[in-house]
């Protein structure tokens, strides 16, 4: 369980920590926790652009004629797993991998090299991947939102839909989890209003918020330098912590800072990072 908190010079804290189920929460100054795809959205970002600053995406389409799904051939897919279904070469039909032949980087590697472009691939491929952007069935009140899990009975329902192409998300077990996707799915606000409304009831309980309001208040929290100071210190620690290129005459956090600090988040959750030694001194300023 990662954790990672942002203790400025003066003004509030904020904290952001996985819990165990893997879902990414933030907290201000040690109240209750929320949902950290709540306060992209406060920030003004759209589901859509979340899941554009965070994630790569595939697209696939189906082939009637083959009942079969065709993308793009990518070798970084075949990192993490040896086993391998059946592949098909999308321009002549020919089967590229067989059902249950190991394959791995390398290999695949030197398929793109000899021209492998596009692949077939069958559905149950799908299974387990991430929508990267929402679906719309007419007529139907299912919503099938960001970040919704595939599976047989959904990949159905889409073609007995007509829905024939599908952006996806690019995860993988190894070095890319889908964390972030699975938060804002569980996320119910959907846009800038709902989120600092969210906000504000925890760091207000019991008033009622009007919009004006809750926005300056969540606006003074860390975006105001009357309210909030990091010092030159504290920029330059945040700048080095997160590689980040930022003048140390800006005390306040900025949008890029929280991106930043969400993204080491979940590299530190895919193993990508190294955790900060919270006895050592250096880390005591």
């Amino acid at each position: 369980l990662f954790n990672c908190r942002v203790i400025p010079n003066r003004g509030s804290w904020l904290d952001f920590e996985f819990d165990v189920k893997d879902l990414l929460y933030f907290r201000i100054d040690r109240k209750k926790k929320i949902l950290v795809s709540t306060l992209l959205l406060a920030l003004g970002f759209s589901k859509n652009d979340i899941v554009n600053e965070f994630y790569e995406k595939e697209n696939y389409s189906y082939d009637e004629k083959n009942n079969k799904w065709k993308t793009k051939f990518d070798p970084e897919n075949y990192k993490s797993k040896n086993f391998s279904e059946e592949v098909i070469d999308a321009r002549n039909n020919k089967v590229v991998i067989k059902s249950g032949e190991k394959i791995n980087f390398l290999n695949a590697k030197k398929l793109q090299t000899d021209g492998l472009k596009e692949i077939y691939v069958s559905k149950e491929s799908l299974y387990g991947k991430f929508l990267h952007k929402k679906v719309n069935l007419e007529g139907s009140e299912e919503k099938f939102d960001i970040g919704l899990e595939l599976n047989e009975t959904i990949l159905n329902k889409f073609i007995e839909n007509k829905i024939f192409s599908l952006e996806i998300s690019k995860t993988n077990p190894i070095n890319k989890g889908p964390y972030l996707l699975v938060t804002m799915l569980n996320d119910k606000n959907e846009n800038k209003n709902d989120a600092i409304n969210d906000i504000y009831k925890v760091l207000r309980p019991g008033e009622p918020p009007t919009i004006e309001i809750a926005s300056q208040i969540f606006n003074n929290l860390f975006f105001s330098s009357d309210r909030y100071d990091l010092s030159d210190v504290g920029r330059v620690k945040l700048n080095s912590r997160l590689n980040l290129d930022c003048s140390d005459k800006i005390t306040i956090l900025r949008n890029e800072d929280i991106v930043s600090i969400i993204k080491k988040m979940l590299d530190l959750r895919d193993g990508k990072d190294e955790i900060d030694d919270i006895d050592h001194l250096g880390n005591r300023r």
